[in-house]
């Protein structure tokens, strides 16, 4: 990953500086150590014993999975990466949100306590957080253990609501009901209960303890990760790494929780985190990844002796120990089944024993295809001749009052200004058969922790976010704008439909499988 040394060098001191008793020479050795060992070696699918037209099958299909945008693809065999792909407008610098896959990460600190006797899997929950307990506790409440949470089967009916009602969303968790202890009930706060967990024990939160222990070790400084209105890490969700982190984490846990020799967590805690506890039933008797069984914070996979960080949408951490192999996956789809099919289908066919003998012609294929991988672009003319178009906006959900779209002929370039009812701006190009960028403050239009509506800022993100926009006229009266949050995970397409009369209909789809197409009334006035 392009991470500058510069900025490598500043977080490194800062983390060595807030150290104690570090000497100069361990923290210059320290330093240089973490600039020079922030990417994965790279090396070719055929050096590693993976055919590289497997790949390029693996890609092709996944590319066409319906329903789902790949975001970013990273194939890693013995501990070097074969192969990557970030499709246009992504590139491999992106952090991304990793949704339910951060789980695993929350895990990981819970296993270095358990390594350390900090911690033990039978603690009970509200022992170790006595202040958030309600007074009345029941039998099954007292009963709770932290494996109960490790393994979702904590007995609290699952319930987004909950993160909506209160600050204290732990005070807030052990008030409800536990009816069903013992039984398998994905809920991620009972991963959100395991990182305030995690802070209450070390004093720090979940991300800086992981920063200390497991990121940095791995040259993993761009992290940043969602809070809770009371400061702690969500742990659930919320986590933004570059794939690049990513298959370092896999690589990890693939190897028994070692890197570069040294032990960062027991192989005692990876091998019970990585094994099945739990079995997801409601598919019946069909074969699927998802009825294959619930680890610790992870899933086990259809191919034998594989597991997996597994996210919302199709964020993915495959992991394969008998192979050596780990692959990661990026993006939005709602056939996320059909894109872990892609691997065992597609890529594991290809993957040998030993190095395979070197075709040119097959890693040129490859290395070209991968390169020029893109998104679909709106399809369309470039003018409709408007250069400019004000529309007034009618009710909607995030409260804009109007849209303004000045045209630039010379860069082929729409420039759209939103503007919110408290007369606050929003700015984004958009560029005609290319995508153009540019770094908001401003919040993606989706978050699963508050309403989108009103929403200001993200808790424990760093810095601005980044839109690439794409435009195009289907006629002269259909104009749709798409945006990405690269640094996030969302499309947005806006579709305007200008009718003769003055008004206008335009569609907002914020681009998430379960978000309904928004339809917003409005007016306009242009210039040619």
């Amino acid at each position: 990953m392009n991470i500058s040394k510069s900025l490598i060098l500043v977080l490194a001191l800062f983390t060595l500086s807030v150290s104690c008793g570090a000497s100069s020479q361990q923290a210059k050795s320290e330093v240089d150590n973490a600039i020079n060992n922030t990417e994965l070696p790279r090396s070719t699918p055929a050096q590693e014993g993976v055919d590289p037209d497997a790949i390029s099958q693996f890609v092709k299909a996944l590319m066409a999975v319906p329903q789902t945008d790949i975001h970013h693809v990273m194939v890693v065999r013995h501990g070097k990466v074969i192969a990557e792909a970030h499709p246009a407008p992504f590139t491999q610098e992106d952090v991304h949100t990793l949704y339910s896959c951060s789980k695993t990460f929350t895990m990981l600190a819970i296993g270095m306590l358990v390594d350390e006797g900090k911690l033990s899997v039978n603690d009970k929950v509200i022992d170790l957080l006595p202040d958030k307990a309600p007074k009345a506790k029941s039998v099954a409440l007292k009963a709770m253990t932290v494996k109960h949470l490790l393994t979702m089967t904590a007995g609290i009916k699952p319930s987004l609501e909950l993160r909506q009602e209160s600050k204290d969303w732990a005070r807030t968790w052990l008030a409800q009901p536990v009816t069903k202890l013992g039984k398998f009930q994905y809920d991620s706060m009972c991963t959100f209960m395991l990182a305030a967990i995690v802070q209450r024990l070390t004093g720090m939160k979940l991300l800086e303890f992981l920063n200390e222990r497991f990121f940095h070790p791995l040259g993993i400084y761009e992290a940043d990760w969602e809070e809770s209105p009371d400061g702690i890490n969500v742990g659930g969700w919320g986590l933004r790494l570059a794939a690049e982190s990513m298959a370092k984490a896999g690589i990890c846990i693939m190897n028994k929780g070692k890197w570069e020799g040294k032990q960062l967590i027991s192989a005692k805690w990876i091998d019970e985190a990585s094994r099945k506890h739990t079995n997801y039933s409601k598919l019946g008797k069909r074969q699927t990844d998802t009825n294959q069984g619930y680890c610790y914070q992870m899933w086990r996979c259809l191919l034998p002796g594989a597991f997996r960080a597994d996210g919302a949408y199709g964020q993915f951490i495959v992991m394969s120990p008998e192979r050596d192999l780990v692959v990661v996956i990026t993006g939005v789809s709602e056939n996320t089944g059909k894109e872990l099919a892609t691997i065992w289908d597609k890529l594991i066919p290809g993957v040998k024993q030993a190095p395979l003998p070197a075709d040119g012609n097959a890693q040129r294929n490859l290395t070209d295809y991968l390169a020029t991988l893109s998104l679909k672009m709106l399809v369309g003319n470039e003018s409709n001749g408007m250069k400019s178009i004000t529309l007034s906006l009618g009710e909607n959900a995030r409260h804009y009052n109007t849209m303004q779209l000045d045209y630039n002929g010379g860069e082929q370039r729409y420039d759209i200004t939103l503007t919110s009812a408290d007369s606050t701006e929003q700015k984004y190009p958009a560029a005609y058969l290319r995508w153009a960028k540019i770094s908001t403050s401003h919040v993606p239009p989706y978050s699963n922790t508050v309403s989108p509506v009103n929403l200001k800022k993200i808790d424990g993100h760093r810095g601005d976010y980044t839109v690439a926009g794409n435009y195009a006229w289907a006629n002269n009266k259909t104009l749709s704008l798409r945006f990405y949050w690269t640094n996030w995970i969302i499309p947005n397409t806006f579709t305007i439909n200008f009718h003769d009369d003055g008004s206008a209909t335009i569609t907002n789809d914020e681009g998430y499988p379960d978000c309904n197409p928004e339809i917003i009334k409005a007016t306009y006035k242009s210039t040619k």
